[in-house]
Parts: C-alpha cells; structure tokens; sequence
C-alpha cells in the first residue's frame, strides 16, 4: 500500500513538471475528495442542500427512473451524484433526515421553514475514484495529444478556404484546447470563410480585462440580393461555467461543421442560414476557463473574489441574472460555487453580454450550452411551472424535439424538463432572457451527455455530431415559435383598451419617475442644510421659506427642516407605492398583449 502511494506521488509529481514546462501552474487539494452517489426522497434531498455543505460538490440531481410525463413531488426518489470528502458527504446524508425543511412562501421570498424527520439518504462510494488521479491522469492525456498535434493550425493556415480540409477533421478537434487556441482555430476559420463568418472582437469584457468576443455565421453577405425576407437571429454562449470543457468543445464542433456544410453548398445548411444569422460566443467565462487550465480543473465561476463562509469564492455568472425579483430570493441556499453577486448583471461580463444581446436584431431563439447529464431545460428554473399558456405548451413541445433530435442511440438518451422540475435556481440565463423578451424568444439549456466534468477526448467528436444536430433541430423549432407568434391577429376592442390603458400607465411611471428624481433631490439639499446648520455657532441663521430668506433661530431652523424632510419622505412613498401598483399592472398587460401579438408589437421602453 504504502509503495503504491509513493508510485502515485511520484506520477503526480511528475505530471505537474510536465505542465510547469509549459507554463501551467496546477494545484489540487492536497487530500484527495472521492465519487458518492446518493439517493433519497426530494423533501430529504431538499433539505440537505439547504444546509452549509463546503467541499462538497454537487454535480447532478436526476428523479430514478421517472416519466418525464410525471410530476415531481415530495416522495418522488432522486439520485445525487457528488465529489467531496467522506466527512463531509456523511454529514450531508445526516442532514437530510435530521433537517428535512418545508419553505414557508411570502410572494417570491422565503421567509422561514418547517423541519421534519424522514427516512436516512442512501450513500454509495464509489470506489477506486480519487479526483486528484482522474485529475492527473487528464492532465496528462491531454498535454500528450496537445504535443502529438502541434502544427495542426500552421498546416490549415497554410490552405486557402477552399483547399483545407473538413474543419471537424482538422486535429484541433482530437484535444481539449485552452482559450489561445479555441480563437486562434476560430479566427483561422474567420479569415478564411469571409463570406460566411465574422468576428466580433469586444461584445463585453471579463473581471480581469479580456475581451469577451462573438463569432456571426451567416450567408447574408453572400445572398443578400436573394433575401426576400428579413431574417431572424440566433443566439448561442457557451462555458458560462470554467470547468464544463466538453460543453464548450461541443459548441466549437458545431460552429466548425456549420462551416463544413456551407462551403460544401449543403442544401438544409443554406436553407437554415436564409432564415438565421446565428452569433456564438463561444467562451464566455474567459478569466475562469484560463484558471482551469493553469490551476484548478473543478473551477466554476468566474475569478472575482470575494469572502463567503469562511472561502474565497467568485461568482456565478449562471445566478447573475435579472429580473431583479427573482435574484438570490434563497440566501440560505448559496454555497462556494453558486455566489450570485451583489445585484443582477453585477459581473462586468454578465453587463456587457445583456446589452449585446439586447442589440441583436429580430431575436429569434437563445441557447445556453452546459456539461453534464444530457438534460434539456427550458425556463423556469426560478419559480414552477413553465410559464402563461399558450408559451409554456410551446416551450414543451420545442424542448422536446431538441431532446428527440439529441437522443441518437440507446446509450444517448436526453431528457426534457424545467430547470425547477427537481430544484429552485434563481438568476438563471435562460430563465433572465425568456423573461426579458416576455416569453416570446425561446430560451433553452442544454447540458451535453457525459457522466463527468472530465470526458475522454475521444468523444469531442460524437458529443459535438450530437450538440451540431441538436442546435440545428432548435432552430427549426424556433423558427416555428417566432412564426406563430408573428401571425397577425385582429386588433379586438378588448386588445385597444389594453393598449391604450398601457400607453397611459407608461405615461404615469414616466411622470411618477420624474417626481421621485425631484424629490431626492430635494431630500439630499434638505441633508446639506441639516449638515451646515449642525456645524454653526448657536446663531440665528437664514432660512429659505416660499419665497424670501428668513431670519430665524438655529433651533426653529431644525424644526422647519425635519418637518419638510418627513413631508418629502410621506410624498416618496406614495410614489413608490403608486409606482409598485402601475409596474405590477403594466407586467400582466404585457403578457396579455404579447401572448395575442408576439413580436409584432413592441411594448419595451427604448
């Protein structure tokens, strides 16, 4: 046992010179945390994740062996797949049971829990996992097919568009590459292919100052003078989440068989793309996704630091989401991994990325591409159910032909859900942006097949054939969902009393607004006056009342200020209460006008 550990040492000792040479610095945990599954009831599931469990790392929560046709309750069974120390996944097992909590609802918040005793959580080891050697041993396979390909991007450089061979060929696909190269293999199919692919440079910017860049394939350039119809866009992001690798390799195999298909002239190719133009942005965590290669694999946010429970954790840009009253409505259930920042679009990337998106002309489907479990998840995540009728029927039947189209062969099965059909998420993406266009841009998550956040590289390939036929069935769906929502449909009476009760409640918040900047204003002059007269003498002073100077006592002075400050602060409420009223209304009309109209009528505040 003991020359088996000092055989061990030695291969981590020397995987971690071979990264050093080139110029990664990896760390892991210097004990090495182990594989369980878990399975128990969802109220016990529930109520361990309530509870602080550090290094523990829950990576998948699936029902056992459910319909997707069948609700999801209390006693319904789950599994858990986890990595984490045994000490600490024995105490997440125990808590469970011991702490089974039912959460008390005041509107969106969680304002206090029950608990309950239930039945122990089953826990299996599995054996023979150490995430220090699977860790290892990927560092390793990868850095050899790195060095066994070097070359690959001179050989395609060297080639004109029409010379080089299959993109998905190319070698860059036998390996999972760091970010220099993703772009460097991405800006080599730009150049190349100018008729069908643009770079955009900055769409937004990371925590640490990289640019955050967008890829457009389209064939408008080259058939403009045949579009007949203005065409709609697509958009897909992908590693959100450092660690999710294979993810992001998916989403560079499907960009590169796009091209594929569109040199070759492919005929559903060129159909799809005079209907789209689509933008990837094909690493969106580039600070997280850069620190997984030099220091730790298992990294998940982004790499803005900051102090919670005792760690050092970054935020997760998939819970720094609008709308604000559905942002971290569960406090007590964030952990290392899911911080979501102070406020919605806190993090400068999750900013810049809303404003580029909101840019996009004629949105007409998102994508959010994840690892692992082969999951479909449409929104919500934040709240049950799918959303108003007709949407939510729509959303059901458009994630489940991206399923049907996912599920290739026996051993690929995806499944189709909500994303809270097992657990609440709050600041989700998905759910942000089929909010922010009122339901009318379908918005999915599609965590790839795989069973690990590390995959053997010799399914880059079949997991990307997979994720290419996947998007390409989303588009046709979406393309079916915008159609619908575009049909035009008879102005009712009923439909112009709605419209012009909206356009008279929009002109009420506009002045409501303007009244509340007045009376902050005047709120924060009356604080300036307080502030001078608490640093004078005990002398009579001026005072400003209707319209002269007054001379009066410091103390009549005082009065007269307090007394104007609570008038302004009783105003400011009325206000704000008045304007809680109008936006509350104005939501419900929003929906009912869009759920007639979809996106042929604009109801957004330019």
């Amino acid at each position: 046992m003991k020359m088996c550990r000092v055989f061990f040492a030695m291969a981590v000792l020397s995987l971690s010179l071979a990264v050093n040479s080139t110029s990664w610095d990896y760390r892991h945990h210097q004990a090495s945390r182990h594989r369980y599954t878990i399975e128990s009831t969802k109220t016990a599931m529930d109520a361990a994740l309530q509870t602080p469990h550090p290094h523990l790392d829950i990576r998948s929560i699936k029902v056992i062996q459910s319909s997707e046709n069948q609700p999801v309750h209390g006693d319904t069974r789950v599994r858990a797949d986890v990595v984490g120390f045994e000490k600490d996944v024995e105490a997440f097992a125990a808590a469970g049971p011991l702490q089974s909590i039912t959460s008390i609802h005041v509107g969106n918040h969680v304002q206090g829990k029950i608990s309950t005793t239930l039945s122990p959580m089953k826990v299996l080891k599995h054996e023979g996992y150490s995430e220090n050697q699977v860790i290892a041993k990927d560092r390793g396979e990868v850095l050899a097919c790195m060095e066994g390909t070097e070359g690959y991007l001179d050989d395609l450089k060297g080639k004109t568009g029409k010379e080089s061979m299959l993109y998905t060929k190319n070698p860059f696909f036998d390996c999972f590459r760091p970010s220099h190269e993703v772009f460097d293999f991405l800006d080599t199919m730009t150049e190349q292919n100018p008729d069908f692919m643009t770079k955009y440079e900055n769409v937004s910017i990371t925590y640490e100052g990289r640019a955050i860049p967008a890829f457009k394939i389209s064939t408008t350039a080259k058939r403009e003078e045949v579009m007949a119809m203005p065409k709609k866009t697509l958009y897909t992001q992908a590693l959100i989440h450092a660690r999710e690798w294979q993810a992001g390799a998916a989403t560079f195999y499907t960009m590169a068989s796009m091209l594929d298909e569109l040199r070759a002239g492919d005929k559903a190719a060129i159909n799809l793309f005079d209907s789209f133009d689509w933008y990837f942005v094909p690493i969106v965590n580039i600070d997280g996704y850069q620190y997984t290669w030099k220091v730790n694999r298992m990294w998940r946010t982004n790499r803005h630091l900051v102090h919670l429970n005792g760690q050092e954790v970054g935020v997760d840009l998939n819970r720094n989401w609008p709308p604000e009253e559905y942002f971290n409505l569960d406090p007590s259930n964030v952990d290392q991994e899911t911080y979501p920042g102070e406020y919605p679009l806190s993090e400068v990337s999750s900013a810049g990325l809303f404003d580029f998106i909101r840019t996009l002309d004629s949105l007409g489907g998102i994508l959010d591409m994840h690892a692992f479990g082969g999951q479909v998840l449409r929104p919500f995540s934040n709240q049950p159910g799918s959303g108003d009728e007709p949407f939510g029927s729509k959303m059901r039947t458009l994630g489940n032909s991206v399923r049907n189209a996912l599920s290739t062969h026996p051993n690929v099965q995806y499944t189709s859900e909500t994303g809270a059909n097992l657990y609440r998420a709050y600041g989700c993406f998905d759910d942000g942006m089929f909010l922010e266009f009122n339901y009318t841009v379908p918005a999915l998550t599609i965590e790839v097949e795989g069973s690990d956040f590390i995959s053997p590289q010799a399914s880059i390939r079949s997991v990307g054939q997979n994720i290419h036929l996947g998007l390409r069935q989303f588009a046709q769906e979406a393309h079916e969902y915008t159609q619908q929502e575009e049909v035009e449909a008879d102005v009712r009476k009923e439909d112009q009393l709605y419209i012009n009760e909206f356009g008279r409640n929009n002109a009420l918040l506009h002045e409501i607004r303007d009244q509340k900047k007045v009376l902050k204003a005047k709120l924060d002059t009356l604080d300036d006056a307080n502030t001078d007269l608490m640093m004078g003498e005990g002398d009579n002073v001026q005072l400003f009342i209707g319209e002269s100077f007054v001379e009066t006592s410091e103390e009549s002075a005082q009065e007269h200020i307090e007394k104007r400050v609570e008038e302004a602060n009783t105003e400011l409420e009325k206000l704000q209460a008045e304007e809680a009223k109008l936006e509350a209304r104005q939501s419900i009309l929003k929906k009912l006008l869009y759920s007639r109209f979809g996106q042929s009528i604009n109801l957004e505040d330019s």
